[in-house]
């Protein structure tokens, strides 16, 4: 068990303001992988083998310094190397890593991966450029023309070889024409940027916008511009496809659920009667839906709820629904009897529910046949007027 997955915002222990979300994740908020993605990858993956290498080797002005330089594996033996030249050897330690203590010099810091004397796995870090260019790499190169689909976009900063620079914090500004952007990311966790927009600054020389596709076949085009670098262009296509199947919204109105279920009585009660305060026992505490057996004496019972309706029922009057009760019974409304219900065997019951504020106060009487169950078995609603 590893916490967590993905940073997240909130909780930055042990750090403190400004920082606004974790730091613990193997992959940080926009998904990008961490030094615990490879620790981790070291740990648990056996059937491939598995070499990685941090920090990066891009440090100007610390030439000569000494840089420590961790390595993860799953293999036997690692052996460190810059520019060409074995810096040390070591036996792997799969949950505790290897550290080498390396005197920076600019080129390309490599570490082999050996099993059994052979070499099985190889990375490196290289010293890059400048960054000259922005950079656009989607998930994928096409996207359904539904006005749903999205993914993300990496954008990140590159020298005049091509490569990542890492040091490239710049700030950043998208467009995109035929989607939608939906949000922006750079996975700091110290970032207060926005994540809804068209900017983001590049962190680790990285960030990412998230796209949703427009509606049927096209091309989606994005840019990106900073400062001082090469724009960068991305053509997505964007296809046609059949609108996937959908069901017609369908609006249940205010639920009422909670009901005050009394005893049985063996005549007609008063719709007034309610429990009286601290009264946890004698009246049962029932939800909608909850039918009842026949008592051994009395086939009368009281259902009451107390209700606060919606803003634009209370203003206007609605209409209350039970969708299915069983047994005869009257419906009562702040002391009025509003409709009843002819027959004992189950069918609904609605009734006009009058304009009023605050909490109403909502009683069935309900007459249970001498066998079979009986009450509200079925849901129950507040209705806003169609307009």
């Amino acid at each position: 068990f590893v916490w967590t997955g993905f940073d997240y915002h909130c909780e930055p222990t042990p750090h403190e303001w400004p920082t606004i979300s974790s730091f613990f994740g193997i992959l940080d908020l926009c998904g990008f992988p961490k030094t615990a993605f490879d620790i981790h990858r070291a740990h648990w993956v056996d059937d491939v083998p598995v070499v990685s290498l941090t920090p990066h080797w891009t440090w100007p002005g610390r030439e000569g310094q000494p840089v420590v330089v961790l390595v993860m594996s799953n293999a036997e033996r690692v052996e460190l190397r810059l520019n060409g030249r074995k810096v040390g050897e070591q036996a792997v330690d799969r949950i505790m890593g290897n550290e080498f203590s390396v005197p920076y010099a600019p080129g390309r810091i490599e570490v082999v991966a050996m099993r059994g004397g052979k070499v099985v796995a190889t990375a490196a870090h290289e010293t890059v450029g400048k960054p000259v260019a922005l950079r656009l790499t989607p998930a994928r190169t096409v996207m359904a023309g539904d006005d749903e689909d999205t993914q993300p976009v990496t954008i990140d900063a590159i020298d005049a070889a091509g490569r990542h620079v890492p040091t490239a914090n710049l700030p950043t500004q998208f467009s995109v024409d035929g989607a939608a952007i939906i949000g922006v990311g750079n996975g700091d966790p110290n970032s207060h940027e926005p994540e809804k927009g068209s900017a983001r600054s590049l962190f680790n020389g990285l960030a990412q916008v998230i796209v949703q596709a427009g509606m049927g076949r096209g091309r989606i085009v994005m840019t990106a511009t900073a400062p001082g670098l090469k724009p960068a262009r991305l053509v997505i296509d964007r296809a046609a496809i059949a609108p996937r199947a959908q069901m017609a919204a369908t609006y249940g109105g205010q639920a009422i659920r909670e009901w005050r279920r009394s005893p049985a009585f063996v005549a007609r009660p008063d719709p007034a009667l309610a429990p009286i305060d601290g009264d946890n026992n004698s009246w049962a505490f029932v939800r909608s839906g909850t039918p009842v057996q026949p008592a051994a004496e009395g086939r009368w019972r009281l259902y009451r709820a107390s209700v606060t309706p919606w803003r634009r029922i209370g203003a206007e009057g609605g209409t209350i629904r039970f969708a299915a009760i069983a047994g005869e019974a009257e419906l009562w409304v702040d002391g009025r009897r509003l409709a009843s219900k002819a027959g004992v065997e189950a069918g609904p019951l609605e009734a006009a529910l009058p304009a009023g504020g605050g909490v109403r106060q909502i009683v069935l009487v309900v007459e249970a046949a001498t066998e079979g169950v009986s009450g509200v078995i079925g849901p129950v609603s507040l209705e806003p007027l169609a307009r």
